[in-house]
């Protein structure tokens, strides 16, 4: 996949982790019929459990679950998503559903963070007979849910050149503990995706309308961590009123990453989840 890091910016390698899972698993590219290209990791066929799709937020490609991918893959087939950056939650409904159809998965068990959630409840309201579970985790109803964010002022992101876009967010992320998260995350803002498709999912999160709910799914869990710096409360309630007959799970730990910061207890829920 095309990286985004300028020459003189160091490699930042993906920890160790995550640099063996990618080299062990092959990327798969599917071109939809508008133009828009998505990458896939999929282990094939275990069993006839529904599939798990996996797709994380904004920052990245669809490796940040990796973790996941990892504890679950010899319990199903797991098809991790990078999907495209821009484009309207339509497009990105129908391009999922045509990557589904090709990949013969029937339903599946859909898992979304963050952004990858907010849209996720377009494919699931458009094709509800291809989501039989739906994981809606850190996620945001719409734009006003981040707009006290800086890195998501949405006046900021769409005057601003890509570059700095890029540069803000690398500070923002240097400013970080060294751990585990940080260097996931400035791997991916350098390497998991072009800067354009970045900058654009930005855009895309900031100026978030709400969507219709996918009310004819009928296992959903709405799942929020305590320590969530970015989906506060407030906005957690948002999407529990919007989903009042789903389950709840508020993690004690995990930020705004719990499939990275906090995978056990994830794992955990989700095989609940899935049961």
């Amino acid at each position: 996949m095309t990286s985004c890091a300028p020459s003189a910016i160091a490699l930042f390698d993906p920890p160790a982790a995550l640099q063996a899972y990618a080299q062990a698993r092959a990327l798969h590219a599917f071109m939809h019929r508008d133009g828009l290209a998505w990458y896939f990791r999929d282990n094939g066929r275990v069993n006839d459990l529904p599939p798990l799709v996996l797709l994380p937020g904004a920052l990245g490609n669809g490796d940040t679950a990796w973790q996941l991918a990892e504890a679950f893959e010899t319990e199903r087939r797991v098809i991790s998503v990078t999907y495209p950056g821009g484009a309207t939650p339509r497009a990105l409904a129908e391009g999922l559903d045509a990557l589904l159809r090709a990949l013969v998965t029937g339903p599946v068990a859909l898992w979304g963070s963050s952004y990858g959630a907010w849209w996720a409840q377009a494919f699931a309201a458009t094709y509800p007979r291809q989501v039989g579970a739906l994981w809606l985790g850190n996620s945001l109803v719409d734009g006003s849910d981040v707009a006290g964010a800086p890195l998501f002022d949405a006046r900021w992101l769409d005057t601003a050149p890509t570059r700095e876009v890029i540069a803000r967010w690398h500070s923002a992320l240097t400013s970080r503990p060294d751990d585990l998260l940080r260097s996931v995350q400035l791997h991916m803002l350098y390497h998991g995706l072009p800067a354009s498709d970045f900058h654009a999912r930005l855009r895309q999160v900031a100026h978030a309308p709400e969507l219709p709910a996918a009310t004819d799914v009928a296992n959903v869990l709405v799942c929020g961590c305590v320590d969530d710096a970015v989906i506060t409360p407030r906005v957690l309630e948002r999407m529990h009123q919007r989903y009042p007959a789903a389950r709840r799970l508020l993690l004690s730990g995990g930020g705004h990453y719990p499939h990275i910061v906090a995978p056990g207890a994830l794992i955990q829920a989700m095989r609940a989840w899935l049961s």
